[in-house]
């Protein structure tokens, strides 16, 4: 299978051209997807926690803005949200040591943050893989799920506060779920609060 590179690892600075908003989402995808082909296993993907179910569409634009530093700037941000999926195997290592290799092959800083393994032979492995334009991934992987955090680089583009504007416009026209619509019950799956994936 052909992984496509992360290339372009040049970062951003204060003064030289920043990244628009429909850029960096698109860096965003590329690199969750490039992720999800180094892992080997390109199906059954979900954006956000697995308990949500939402199938991973990289044209879905379900992403946050956390504020980031590596321009300079107090206004920059980032792209960045998670996909998850059922673990590959009982023991995360070999998908752990997989994209450790991948990453530091594109580039990235890789540090291993946490490789516990409870009494009862449970395991979580936390790996962050960091490149100098401010791209950031993580990788929590247990004996029952895998989720990659994904972070695009930072940029100050005007567009990017013009584009959360009409998000949350957009959210506030949306008809809400009247109260007498049933919630979905936490009971309805298995997974437990310690399968959700919410990222680093």
């Amino acid at each position: 299978m052909s992984v496509p590179a992360l290339s372009d690892p040049a970062p951003q600075r204060p003064g030289t051209p920043q990244k628009t908003i429909t850029e960096l989402l698109t860096q965003w995808a590329d690199l969750t997807n490039a992720a999800i082909d180094a892992t080997g296993v390109t199906d059954g993907w979900y954006r956000g926690p697995l308990l949500n179910k939402n199938p991973w569409d990289p044209t879905v634009e379900d992403v946050g803005l956390p504020p980031c530093g590596t321009v300079g700037s107090k206004t920059a941000h980032q792209v960045s949200n998670s996909v998850t999926h059922v673990a590959f195997q009982a023991d995360p290592h070999p998908i752990a040591d997989k994209l450790t290799a991948y990453w530091e092959s594109q580039g990235f800083t890789v540090v291993r943050t946490v490789d516990w393994t409870s009494p009862v032979g449970d395991m979580d492995i936390s790996i962050r893989a960091t490149r100098s334009d401010g791209v950031v991934y993580g990788l929590r992987a247990t004996s029952k799920i895998v989720g990659i955090d994904v972070s695009s680089e930072c940029s100050t583009h005007p567009s990017i506060h013009t584009w959360a504007e009409k998000r949350v416009e957009d959210r506030w026209k949306s008809p809400q779920p009247t109260p007498s619509e049933p919630s979905p019950s936490p009971a309805a799956d298995a997974v437990t609060d310690d399968d959700r994936f919410w990222g680093f």
